[in-house]
């Protein structure tokens, strides 16, 4: 539905639970801003856009951030800066995602990798809002976006809701809503619920939410908040966090929409009697550091792929495992990958032929 003004939309079929609102806002500010609002009220929220608009988010970000508010952002990656190319594809905003917003606070930034994977990651990361309470942004790319292709039937079977800590009763009239907690997730309120009132602000805050600089307030709530990271990586099971298609001597590393053209690339060179192996990063940050070491144990190179100039994954690969990569595979004319140029980058990699850098262009 596309919506121009406020509008009720009530209509449920069958028993399914609750009901569904889209709704065009003016500007991307107001997209987030009035998603925000919604998730305070207990309602699961989410918004899209692409490089400028989620430019335009990053400080309500940090607000949903502070205030521990569970929201879904889908970032369709384009390539930019500014307006770029608007109606080509990129994977440009990964390092932009992960350090979204001023300050230090917890965040999901998760990578589908095609269409199918799409649908019940939506689901996925709904759950990880509401579960952490923590923004989610939800990493898609032109390329996904704009295709169009035929998918097995998608099973809501496959689809569990897990709501979290929200509360639907509250007892008594000490409601705090910052609760310190042995795991570090407060028990959340929703907006007109009796006996659950607590304050929001843009400022820390003490377990009710008034406005607080009292320093050993503040080492508090950092520390709870951020102690989420080690969570989300404790919780998450291991194959929600990286699919693995094997691992070889030479294994690649790589993330998105890539998945397609660099699966068909590897049975091209298995025709021919090679094997490459391949990790698909999913969960992007906070980054699996160990479940990745103890996967790539035995590749001896390592290669990365991906629709940017720097090789942004390859930065945070090392960051988090100390490891170089050893050959980049990138290409961002703004076109999506070919299996075939991918299978021929392999080939003088495997071959010795290759410079560390490998860019694409074919389509150019």
């Amino acid at each position: 539905m596309y919506l121009e003004e406020n509008e009720i939309l009530d209509e449920i079929e069958g028993d399914r639970p609750g009901s569904t609102v889209v709704i065009q806002t003016e500007d991307e500010i107001s997209a987030i801003g009035m998603m925000i609002g919604s998730s305070l009220t207990g309602t699961r929220s989410s918004t899209s856009t692409s490089g400028p608009g989620f430019s335009l988010m990053a400080e309500a970000i940090g607000w949903a951030g502070i205030n521990e508010v569970p929201i879904v952002i889908t970032l369709y990656q384009r390539s930019g800066p500014s307006t770029g190319l608007p109606t080509r594809h990129g994977q440009d905003d990964l390092l932009f995602a992960i350090h979204a917003g001023h300050g230090e606070f917890p965040k999901v930034v998760y990578a589908s990798g095609d269409i199918e994977e799409s649908f019940y990651d939506t689901a996925l990361c709904f759950n990880y809002a509401d579960v952490f309470q923590v923004p989610v942004i939800h990493m898609m790319d032109k390329f996904l976006s704009s295709s169009v292709l035929t998918c097995r039937r998608f099973d809501p079977n496959k689809v569990t809701i897990d709501r979290g800590k929200l509360l639907e009763k509250i007892e008594g009239d000490d409601y705090k809503r910052f609760a310190l907690t042995d795991d570090g997730i407060s028990p959340r309120s929703r907006i007109g619920l009796e006996n659950g009132i607590f304050w929001n602000t843009g400022d820390e805050s003490d377990e009710y939410g008034h406005i607080s600089e009292d320093p050993v307030g503040r080492v508090k709530m950092m520390d709870k908040r951020m102690s989420r990271l080690d969570l989300i990586i404790k919780k998450i099971p291991k194959e929600e966090q990286i699919v693995s298609f094997g691992v070889h001597d030479f294994t690649i590393v790589s993330w998105g929409s890539t998945k397609g053209p660099i699966i068909d690339a590897l049975e091209m060179l298995k025709e021919e009697g090679k094997d490459v192996g391949f990790i698909q990063f999913k969960l992007l940050h906070p980054f699996p550091t160990e479940y990745a070491k103890s996967l790539l144990q035995g590749a001896k190179t390592i290669i990365d792929i991906e629709s940017n100039y720097t090789g942004q994954l390859g930065q945070i690969f090392k960051q988090n495992l100390g490891r170089d990569v050893d050959h980049f595979i990138l290409k961002y004319t703004g076109r999506g990958m070919t299996c075939t140029e991918i299978y021929d980058s392999l080939k003088k990699i495997i071959e010795n032929k290759a410079n560390k850098r490998e860019v694409l262009t074919h389509g150019a």
